[in-house]
């Protein structure tokens, strides 16, 4: 977690003073889908009893936008999800995911439009814990993202939704899982509303 900290930290004061007065908060509501089977790519088993499954994320972001174009987006998601394993009769073990990011966005239609569309890329921090986790609770992997995402301006507020790709090479040390680097790739499915401060729009 204090690698995560650090990089919300560190973009925060990078941006502030590029667009103190163009900054949006957003909360937001998702839905957070690993892609890969933990085990068996550590293993090479081809079943489907060993995942993380997919969970709903809850979010809240910052963006800083200067000029018509260009913006910087910081959020951090929380992941409320289980670990699924077994053989035969299946197990279910409690598991968060903590997702912190620092993204560039690029907008293909400006946000002053009617209905704007952009693409984002940057680097995100991942943390685990709970239960099926607890010998990796104070790991944490960083990894890039890379997003696109759509918005309807509604004058003062501004109703987004996109999707993440989050790619990661996670170490994995649980008594169910083998120790072993493995490449996650996980996809953020999200919406949410932006709200200005700041005196900007």
């Amino acid at each position: 977690m204090k690698a995560t900290a650090a990089l919300v930290a560190a973009l925060s004061i990078l941006a502030a003073p590029l667009a103190a007065q163009r900054v949006r908060f957003s909360p937001q509501i998702g839905l957070y889908i690993p892609t890969e089977r933990l085990y068996d790519l550590a293993s090479g088993n081809h079943g489907e009893d060993f995942q993380i499954e997919a969970g709903p994320s809850f979010a809240a972001r910052l963006g800083f936008r200067f000029g018509r174009r260009l913006g910087i987006d910081i959020g951090g998601s929380y992941v409320p999800t289980t670990f699924k394993f077994g053989s035969g009769a299946t197990t279910k073990e409690n598991a968060k995911l903590f997702i912190g990011s620092g993204q560039l966005d690029l907008f293909l239609i400006p946000p002053t439009s009617p209905l704007s569309l952009f693409l984002s890329g940057g680097v995100a921090a991942i943390s685990r814990g709970g239960v099926a986790f607890t010998n990796e609770a104070k790991t944490t992997n960083v990894g890039g993202v890379f997003g696109v995402g759509a918005g309807i301006n509604l004058g003062p507020l501004a109703l987004t939704a996109g999707a993440d790709l989050v790619t990661y090479k996670a170490d994995y040390q649980g008594t169910q899982v083998v120790s072993q680097e493995l490449r996650q790739k996980d996809v953020n499915l999200k919406f949410g509303f932006g709200i200005p401060f700041g005196g900007g729009r």
